[in-house]
């Protein structure tokens, strides 16, 4: 007799989670001010979102500032992009910014993120974000991705399979509920 356990937790997870490594959350970098007077610390807050705390911003004058992101260390080399679809029109009235990552992209997409004035190619600063002290440095880093073994024994034979699950936020709250609609076959 052969028992097939379909485990939904482990499938919803690798599925829909994503580790903090994934979403690089937590990861953080300071603006350097090339421009406008812009400063302030960019933290990832989520996979669409980042956080600018004491955020400064004197001068929003250009006709088209957008933030950007890039794999390289520049956002101004030729490999910068949108990262967020609004614009930035006004100087800074509070310490605190959220830049809602709507352009498509997400912070495994970037290293770097900073304005960009679209219509003059200006580099009004960016940063280069790193992951927090005692996190993994890559955001596909095996450190941090808990290691699973299954082994099912049915009728005298035993097969065993090694692999990553992540579980993010996500995956946790449609797994729980997955978890207790496990399909026992015959």
């Amino acid at each position: 007799m052969q028992y097939t356990v379909f485990l939904a937790f482990a499938l919803a997870s690798a599925a829909f989670g994503q580790s903090s490594s994934q979403t690089k959350m937590g990861w953080s970098g300071t603006l350097s001010s090339l421009d406008g007077g812009l400063g302030g610390t960019v933290t990832v807050t989520n996979a669409t979102a980042l956080t600018i705390t004491n955020y400064a911003l004197a001068d929003a004058s250009a006709p088209a500032l957008y933030w950007w992101g890039s794999k390289s260390a520049s956002i101004g080399d030729g490999s910068g992009f949108r990262i967020s679809n609004e614009h930035v029109a006004q100087a800074a009235t509070t310490n605190t910014h959220i830049i809602v990552l709507d352009a498509g992209k997400t912070p495994a997409d970037f290293v770097t993120v900073g304005l960009w004035c679209e219509k003059f190619s200006a580099n009004f600063g960016q940063a280069s974000l790193t992951a927090p002290s005692g996190a993994g440095s890559s955001p596909t880093s095996s450190a941090n991705t808990p290691q699973t073994t299954a082994t099912t024994t049915a009728g005298g034979m035993s097969s065993s399979a090694s692999g990553r699950i992540s579980v993010g936020v996500w995956g946790v709250a449609v797994g729980i509920p997955a978890l207790l609609f496990a399909y026992f076959s015959i």
